[in-house]
């Protein structure tokens, strides 16, 4: 990874920190290892994951909706998950 791409992800990840805080205090959720937190942080890394998707779609002219992400991300799921039985 370059030296470019692993300072965006830190940002990243480092939005994603502070969204997922604010995300457990709106929600009244004060055990961060509990189903629920783990909830919110799933719920955080996909709507970082969706705005990053849209970010790059529209910088490059593509319009894209929330259900061709939804569509893209399935589709790579499951490609992901043959992989790795793939691989065991």
């Amino acid at each position: 990874m370059s030296t470019q791409h692993k300072q965006a992800m830190d940002a990243v990840l480092q939005a994603a920190a502070h969204d997922i805080v604010a995300t457990l205090q709106e929600r009244d959720i004060t055990d961060r290892h509990s189903e629920e937190g783990d909830l919110v942080v799933l719920d955080v890394a996909i709507l970082h994951a969706y705005r990053i998707f849209m970010r790059i779609c529209e910088e490059n002219g593509l319009e894209v909706d929330a259900g061709y992400f939804a569509d893209l991300a399935a589709d790579l799921a499951e490609e992901v998950a043959q992989d790795q039985d793939y691989e065991d």
